[in-house]
């Protein structure tokens, strides 16, 4: 098992979270996704991870095509859609309350021919584990999900759940504060971690390893 973390450069720049629709340009599609701040909050705005987790995907960072890949915490969708459109298998997951609001966005911009490889899911970590097979999933994907301490230990035991042995982790987490690096070292002691550290802006996106 493979974790692959980024911190966050201050070059990043995103369309304003108040904004109804945000605009990206992924996997030669223009990608539309509504924002709706006042009614979801944190759940339903794109985070500058989303956008550079997407663009390590478009980079060919890890084989897409036709790998099972479950992303967490998914909120507007925008890291589940891009790898769907990038032949991934994707169930794309977040609390029952942003399910509505993630699907909308996810069937707003697939076209019909790829909408069967994306299902919304509802997962809250630690607790409904079971409607998932133990290992079933090659890639497993988060995008600024590392910022809540009360919810380490059940992400760690999602994230358990769903890797098996050949699985690989990409979280994309700005460090903002000493618990998302406590986080880092609990992972540490549980999965084999790679550094990649990511920078991008509306004209250029780039990775250095």
């Amino acid at each position: 098992m493979a974790l692959v973390p980024y911190e966050e450069a201050a070059a990043v720049g995103l369309q304003k979270f108040h904004k109804p629709v945000a605009t990206f340009s992924f996997a030669d599609r223009t990608i539309r996704i509504r924002q709706d701040w006042r009614q979801l909050g944190v759940a339903a705005v794109v985070w500058d991870a989303a956008v550079v987790l997407a663009a390590y995907l478009e980079m060919g960072a890890v084989e897409l095509r036709g790998r099972a890949a479950v992303e967490l915490g998914a909120g507007t969708g925008l890291v589940g859609i891009v790898a769907a459109l990038l032949g991934a298998h994707v169930t794309i997951t977040d609390r029952k309350v942003a399910l509505d609001f993630l699907k909308s966005n996810v069937q707003a911009n697939l076209p019909p021919h790829i909408q069967p490889k994306a299902v919304v899911k509802e997962l809250t970590w630690g607790q409904n584990l079971g409607s998932f097979s133990s290992g079933e999933f090659d890639l497993i994907l988060g995008a600024d999900i590392i910022y809540l301490e009360e919810t380490f230990t059940d992400l760690l035991q999602t994230l358990e759940h769903l890797c098996s042995n050949h699985s690989v982790i990409l979280l994309a987490c700005r460090i903002r504060y000493e618990r998302d690096s406590n986080f880092l070292a609990m992972l540490e002691r549980q999965f084999t971690i790679h550094n990649a550290v990511v920078t991008a802006s509306r004209e250029q996106r780039t990775v250095s390893h």
